[in-house]
């Protein structure tokens, strides 16, 4: 058990480190040289693993074509091999690397796909749960808004975007041309959730970005109210908030209300 032990280890660290050591363990013929057979194994490993990637990252793939993804593929492999026992997660770091390597990072529309397509995933692999209803709030004593925290829905993910990446996206998604990369003049605020097992995104005016990641830090509405007089006046803040409350109840943005204790 020990020597097949020793050996299973020998040849996951010539598949993860290339470590040439374990091709003294394979049988060497003049017809099938240990190197072709090791090779053989080698290649379908790192091939599945490129397939892996496609497959969470789709739009990427196809707006790259095949042979600069393949390549793409290789390239994040050998720098980042795969930690996980399932290969769902293999492409976890592409953002990073897409934003750090020489040959990608004068493309930062290549890592803004990236980050869209791979938060997609996310949101529709997230927990179930069970979304506020309008009728509920009026059950919560009038007092109690004051400290009332909201607990979003599991798949609720939020991002800001510099570039047109979702119109790239979208136009790939329905099999047309995608437009031409182009920077916006200032980041694009988006709420990307889970509804009806479906997934939807949607953009954001600054106040509502503000105020969802002021939710995901867990503010209180009062204190989500005080933030909102950022860009309306202190009288009608309130309004704000119990409009941007009423449009994520709808959408199936909030699990749940926290009651504070106190």
């Amino acid at each position: 058990m020990k020597v097949l032990q020793c050996l299973q280890n020998q040849f996951q660290d010539y598949l993860l480190n290339s470590n040439p050591n374990f091709q003294n363990s394979i049988v060497n013929t003049k017809k099938v040289p240990a190197e072709t057979r090791l090779a053989i194994y080698n290649n379908a490993y790192r091939s599945r693993l490129v397939d892996a990637l496609a497959a969470n990252y789709p739009v990427l793939q196809t707006y790259l074509g095949c042979e600069q993804f393949e390549a793409l593929g290789q390239a994040y492999l050998s720098a980042n091999p795969s930690s996980f026992r399932s290969i769902r997660w293999f492409g976890d770091q592409l953002v990073n690397f897409l934003n750090e390597h020489a040959d990608y990072k004068a493309f930062p529309y290549l890592a803004e796909l990236a980050q869209f397509e791979w938060v997609l995933t996310l949101v529709f692999d997230a927990t179930d749960s069970p979304v506020l209803q309008m009728e509920e709030m009026g059950s919560i004593p009038p007092g109690a808004w004051v400290n009332m925290r909201l607990q979003t829905h599991p798949s609720l993910h939020r991002l800001s975007l510099s570039w047109n990446v979702v119109q790239i996206w979208q136009a790939i998604s329905d099999d047309k041309t995608p437009p031409d990369p182009i920077e916006n003049s200032v980041p694009i605020h988006w709420v990307v959730w889970r509804k009806d097992l479906t997934n939807h995104f949607c953009s954001l005016t600054e106040d509502e970005a503000w105020a969802i990641d002021a939710l995901l830090n867990g503010a209180t509405f009062s204190g989500i109210c005080e933030g909102l007089c950022q860009w309306v006046d202190e009288g009608e803040a309130g309004l704000r908030a119990a409009s941007l409350l009423k449009g994520w109840i709808s959408e199936g943005l909030v699990a749940k209300v926290v009651l504070s204790c106190a």
